[in-house]
């Protein structure tokens, strides 16, 4: 569940879902502020990203092209 209370997380996570499966420029961007704040993130709420990171790409194969897919791959492989 998303902590509702916290504005500034809910908002990064709403470009996070925005972002995946995109072919764009955004999904560098978005991993950056994921990563940039990391430690302001609550740990369900880092949990919650990577298990959509990894469905995602159960469903659909990729996670867009091979560029995407290393920079969501650096989120993957933060620690919680």
């Amino acid at each position: 569940m998303i902590d509702f209370k916290n504005d500034d997380t809910l908002i990064l996570l709403c470009a996070f879902r925005y972002a995946l499966g995109r072919r764009t420029y955004i999904v560098s961007i978005v991993v950056d502020l994921v990563l940039h704040n990391w430690d302001n993130i609550p740990e369900h709420d880092k949990t919650l990203m990577k298990k959509e990171i990894i469905e995602h790409k159960r469903i659909h194969g990729n996670i867009g092209d091979t560029m995407d897919e290393r920079e969501w791959d650096k989120i993957l492989n933060k620690g919680i």
